[in-house]
């Protein structure tokens, strides 16, 4: 551990670190940068990649849900906790972390997570957000979901899309979350077909409920379908009523855009950014059928996003990074997420950091709360 600062990083020449003994860590003109921020990730999922794969949601939920009655309990800890590893050794250091609530496992995975959380408050803040992932019209669902909340959890969440009813799924989710003062962050509009969007119907209980700047959408890839013109009213649709969006690019490609042609499913960053709506981009999930393809990465996800969006400016490439960083910290709710006091802090493999974007480096140092939480490299002692 090391109690002293970081010297010699780029944009940063000198900054506290707590971790020990009184010495510094030579960064070597390496890039310093805030940590980074997962708005949007599925810990209780991860790792599970024990069926055949078919890249459609229906599918993947399907197959997901008939794990959970099978799946030990200890198999389910191990990929979390992996997880959380891989999340912090790629340089993130809090994250809104989805937690199912299913009548067929009952409250197993809420108090699983919260242990989860606790256990890690030192490396990483897990945000723990109740996710009703086969929706509530199965008998029971919408009281366990109650209950979850009741737990102490953080967000309420939904997954309307999956429900005969959406709007029925709304009311009790923003009913749920106006009794307790919590943010809402629903699971919206993953598909080609922008006839079935229910965006209109969140903005409706949004401004409704009186929750503007408390609402988060995640996936939105109707967005990518869309004509111009309705794409820019709904973007201004969300501006309007504080809405914030997450993009999870590895799901969304993955599961999404499969007609002919095919459609370049990511909802636009760059154009919600500029239209004024909060936008990050997050994990979701890391190596499921969700996901085969998930490594934690937000740096990477950035990248990606920035391929598929074809936006390699200057501003994009500060928009991405805001995207895992800045914005993600704001849906959170958190404090000023980067130097500071207590800085929380990624040190990566770059030395330009116009190219960090660009390159996607990998992580050589985490630091959260100004503690050393993850080094890649034994540090020079100055």
């Amino acid at each position: 551990m090391l109690i002293g600062r970081i010297v010699g990083a780029h944009g940063y020449p000198d900054l506290p670190i707590v971790d020990g003994v009184d010495t510094a860590l030579d960064a070597g003109g390496r890039v310093l940068l805030p940590a980074f921020v997962d708005a949007h990730v599925h810990l209780d999922k991860a790792y599970l990649l024990d069926a055949p794969l078919r890249p459609d949601l229906d599918s993947a939920i399907a197959t997901v849900a008939s794990l959970r009655s099978t799946l030990p309990a200890g198999r389910v800890r191990a990929g979390a906790e992996r997880a959380v590893d891989t999340l912090v050794r790629h340089g993130t250091t809090a994250a809104r972390v989805h937690v199912e609530t299913d009548p067929a496992i009952g409250l197993d995975l809420v108090h699983l997570h919260r242990k989860l959380a606790d256990e890690n408050r030192d490396r990483i803040q897990l945000q723990l957000c109740a996710f009703p992932q086969r929706g509530l019209e199965l008998p029971g669902a919408a009281e366990l979901l109650a209950a979850a909340v009741a737990e102490g959890l953080d967000v309420v969440g939904g997954c309307p899309y999956v429900d005969r009813d959406p709007g029925r799924h709304l009311d009790i989710v923003f009913g749920l979350a106006e009794r307790h003062r919590l943010p809402v962050d629903l699971h919206l509009d993953l598909t080609d077909d922008p006839g079935r969007s229910l965006l209109r119907l969140v903005a409706e209980r949004t401004a409704a409920h009186g929750m503007a700047g408390l609402v988060t959408v995640g996936h939105v890839t109707t967005l990518a379908a869309m004509a111009p013109r309705e794409r820019s009213a709904t973007l201004d649709l969300l501006a309007r009523n504080g809405i914030s969006l997450v993009v999870l690019p590895v799901t969304d490609l993955y599961l999404t855009g499969h007609g002919d042609p095919g459609t370049r499913s990511l909802a636009p960053v760059e154009l919600a950014t500029a239209a004024g709506v909060r936008t990050a981009i997050a994990s979701n999930n890391l190596h499921n059928p969700f996901a085969p393809f998930g490594n934690g990465s937000l740096l990477h996800a950035a990248w990606l996003a920035g391929i598929t969006r074809r936006t390699a400016d200057p501003l994009a490439r500060q928009r991405l990074l805001d995207a895992i960083t800045t914005a993600p910290a704001g849906i959170l709710g958190l404090a000023a997420h980067g130097p500071g006091a207590e800085p929380h802090l990624v040190l990566v493999d770059a030395e330009d950091p116009d190219e960090v974007i660009l390159q996607a480096p990998p992580t050589v140092a985490t630091l959260r709360a100004g503690r050393l939480v993850y080094r890649a490299f034994t540090p020079r002692l100055a």
